[in-house]
């Protein structure tokens, strides 16, 4: 298939992927997208995304535990963190069993585990020393208060790099829990950059969708 007739689908699944509401929709969404994801959507929307996400996290992270890959999808952001530095020890979380699939086939998860992270999380290591995240916080995902979950399953020191779809960084909620962790002294922000979440200029509903702040910090207690 051409590159524009690619790009064409592609732009019609990620239409599809606003109409997203409830965990229900993800797994029934993702059932068919696993099979073309990495193929039509990926290529297609020239997506370098997780791999600006990696290179950020691994500027910080110096420890050489466990990291944990949430919303792993088809396993984009851990093969990215794995060329970066192949001794690492990933695992993924994802609701769809589809996309771990997918993800499974790629060799560079420890374990994989289906799971739905709006709920209270159980029956998951605790004592992550990084935490990833490349497309998953974003309208119809995950909201800003799984971002209080995730602390749960880190040690203190922990580094969590986080990327944050630009549309909603600031009207979903995210900025403000951010903030209120921050004076909360349960985290210390280290850097919040902004990124292109394609390669190329896609035509968009709202060009905010194509941009996405990539944020670090480290949980302090």
């Amino acid at each position: 298939m051409k590159k524009k007739s690619k790009t064409k689908q592609a732009l019609k699944l990620l239409k599809d992927a606003y109409s997203i509401e409830t965990p229900e929709d993800n797994v029934e969404y993702y059932r068919d997208f696993s099979k073309v994801y990495d193929d039509i959507y990926v290529e297609g929307m020239s997506y370098v995304y997780p791999k600006y996400v990696a290179k950020e996290l691994i500027s910080y992270y110096q420890e050489d535990g466990p990291i944990c890959d949430i919303g792993c999808g088809t396993g984009l952001v851990g093969k990215e963190l794995i060329k970066l530095n192949s001794k690492l020890v990933i695992d993924g979380i994802d609701i769809s069993s589809d996309m771990l699939k997918v993800a499974g086939t790629k060799s560079v998860y420890r374990n994989l585990h289906s799971f739905d992270l709006t709920k209270p999380i159980k029956g998951i290591p605790m004592n992550y020393k990084a935490i990833i995240s490349s497309g998953t916080f974003t309208h119809g995902h995950l909201g800003p208060k799984s971002l209080i979950n995730l602390l749960i399953i880190c040690d203190v020191g922990c580094i969590l790099t986080i990327g944050i779809n630009g549309l909603h960084y600031v009207d979903k909620g995210f900025k403000k829990i951010l903030d209120n962790l921050e004076k909360s002294s349960k985290i210390k922000m280290l850097n919040i950059i902004q990124q292109d979440i394609y390669s190329q200029q896609i035509d968009l509903d709202n060009q905010k969708n194509s941009k996405a702040l990539i944020c670090t910090f480290k949980k302090c207690s």
